[in-house]
């Protein structure tokens, strides 16, 4: 439901400010009071085009804002929006040209705003968004009323199943073409990684193993150097620690206090002997002719090689290798494959073809009785000789190969003819805006239970009628208002005496800046405006029909029957 619309310095609006209720609500005054800009005003509120000319002259930028009481919009929770104080939709125009849009105070595109606003409202009137003029809500409502969603949602299911089956089929009957070929480097790939043999952190450890391999003389000279200077000579690290020992020795013989001393100098006298022997093993073994030098640069060069064609570290390598086995054994049991895919297609294909009979013939019959229920409600809105046509076609006629499309086989498209002898036109090219808003109202009136736009608004829909006619239209937008918001501008007192909301838009130019105004009509005031409407003026008898005519729309409808 729509609760509240505010305009600021929007065409020759200064700051308005309109709240409704529940029912049918109606806006009236004289005309060129400025009625039509609460329709443009919330066309820009669906995403409509916005531009400098609809700022009110002296103004920088103007602004239009709607709080609309939903707690379910799938647009707006797509994009994380909350929705439990419901959705307040402000878009403001720039004269500089960066237009703003803001749904609960977070900025979004005109895309999502448009998606947001489409199963919000929808305005009926020439040239304004109107939903059915989308084919695909064309066809949404005949599936609605047809209650065939589910059988729709399956026919979808097989769809994308048959879908990703024929691509596969696709796939591989290309790979097919290219199969020998393909399999050869793949084998050369995977048997060029498995000979390589890369450990895990090998790449590493060579690296360090490079590093003492090009500095193996200064290597040598130093583990030789320490080596002389423990073991030879005179006077060698061990030869002294030797004497020290023996000293230490006739020491303790004479002060048992020196017997600690002693220990430690024969401990360190092992320590130092079992060095030397560790350092006597480790020059030796110290290989200066470069073999091992040569044979770790071979191996890094090929490891840098492997990380080079196939990833960068172990993982990557063997990510590749894995994935080029499993593309190879696909390949080599490609044909294998095919043969099953062609088998599921087929299957697949014959409940898909069933599926989509079953969805066209339920959609011709609830198409038919749409038809019927709408051409009905258009004798009731004075549409004697019109017609509307709710065309069904799946192709069959001329191609007995059914279309898999994506709601079923289907094309559907809405048509009317206003006149006798005047062909069956689509919807969309309806000339007159009266018309097309009339029959907007007996398409709405006829799909009420299964339409899910929460507001209706409708414009010019009692162009060019009067009478019964008029009161037939304001009975379709009351009843209509039980399951909907409805608003409607309007010139007959016939429809506006059924509203539930009736408020008078006047224009005031009596200054220097023209500016429209907005009054909420109760009691006697909406009298007064219902004898205005009724008679051009107010007089004691048209007050008195004004009064009669309120009367009578405020009994309940079944006692008016």
């Amino acid at each position: 439901m729509l609760k509240e619309l505010i305009i600021k310095n929007f065409a020759i609006v200064d700051n308005l400010r309109l709240e409704f209720t529940g029912g049918v609500n109606v806006l009236t005054g004289e005309t060129g009071a400025g009625k039509s800009i609460i329709v443009d005003a919330l066309g820009i509120i669906l995403g409509g085009k916005a531009g400098g000319a609809l700022i009110k002259t002296g103004a920088n930028e103007a602004a239009v804002e709607a709080f609309f009481d939903v707690n379910e919009n799938e647009a707006a929770t797509r994009l994380g929006i909350d929705l439990s104080d419901g959705l307040i939709i402000r878009r403001v125009i720039s004269s500089a040209g960066k237009n703003r849009v803001y749904v609960n105070g977070s900025m979004v595109n005109l895309q999502n705003l448009q998606e947001i606003g489409e199963p919000l409202l929808d305005i009926h009137g020439q040239h304004e968004h109107q939903s059915l003029m989308s084919r695909v809500r064309q066809m949404r409502l005949v599936d609605s009323f047809g209650k065939i969603e589910e059988n729709v949602r399956k026919y979808k299911e097989l769809l994308s199943v048959y879908r990703s089956l024929s691509q596969e089929r696709d796939i591989l009957s290309e790979n097919l073409r290219q199969r020998n070929q393909r399999i050869d480097v793949l084998r050369y790939q995977i048997e060029e990684i498995d000979a390589a043999a890369v450990k895990y952190d090998e790449k590493e450890l060579l690296i360090k193993e490079l590093t003492m391999l090009s500095n193996l003389t200064a290597i040598k000279e130093l583990s030789e150097s320490s080596y002389e200077i423990l073991n030879s000579g005179d006077f060698s690290v061990n030869d002294r620690l030797s004497l020290v020992s023996e000293n230490l020795m006739r020491l303790q013989s004479l002060d048992e206090h020196a017997s600690e001393l002693y220990n430690m100098a024969k401990e360190a006298l092992s320590y130092t002997n079992e060095l030397c022997i560790m350092l006597r093993g480790y020059k030796e073994n110290v290989d200066l002719t470069g073999g091992k030098l040569d044979e770790v640069e071979t191996r890094l060069e090929l490891i840098k090689k492997i990380e080079k064609k196939y990833g960068d570290g172990t993982v990557e390598i063997y990510k590749f290798r894995d994935e080029a086995q499993c593309e190879l054994d696909s390949l080599l049991n490609a044909e294998e494959r095919l043969e099953s895919i062609e088998a599921e297609i087929d299957s697949t294909r014959a409940a898909l073809t069933n599926a989509a009979y079953s969805v066209s013939k339920k959609r011709k019959t609830a198409a038919s009785t749409l038809t019927e229920d709408v051409n009905i409600s258009l004798r009731e809105l004075a549409f004697k000789n019109a017609k509307f046509e709710i065309k069904v076609d799946n192709g069959t006629a001329d191609n007995d190969t059914l279309r898999f499309l994506n709601d079923g086989a289907d094309t559907i498209e809405f048509l009317f003819s206003a006149n006798p002898g005047e062909p069956l036109k689509p919807i969309q090219k309806v000339a007159s805006g009266g018309e097309l808003s009339r029959l907007m109202l007996a398409l709405k009136s006829a799909a009420s239970d299964c339409d899910d736009i929460g507001v209706l608004v409708f414009d010019e829909v009692d162009a060019g009628i009067g009478g019964e006619t008029a009161d037939a239209v304001g009975e379709k937008l009351k009843k209509l208002s039980a399951k909907h918001q409805v608003f409607c501008i309007t010139h007959l007192p016939q429809i506006a005496s059924k509203a539930d909301n009736h408020a008078k838009i006047i224009k005031d130019d009596a200054g220097a800046a023209v500016n429209i105004e907005v009054q909420q009509l109760t009691g006697e005031a909406r009298v007064s405006e219902l004898a205005r409407m009724l008679s051009g003026v107010i007089t004691d008898i048209s007050l008195e029909h004004a009064r009669e005519l309120l009367s009578k729309n405020l009994q309940p409808l079944n006692s008016q029957r």
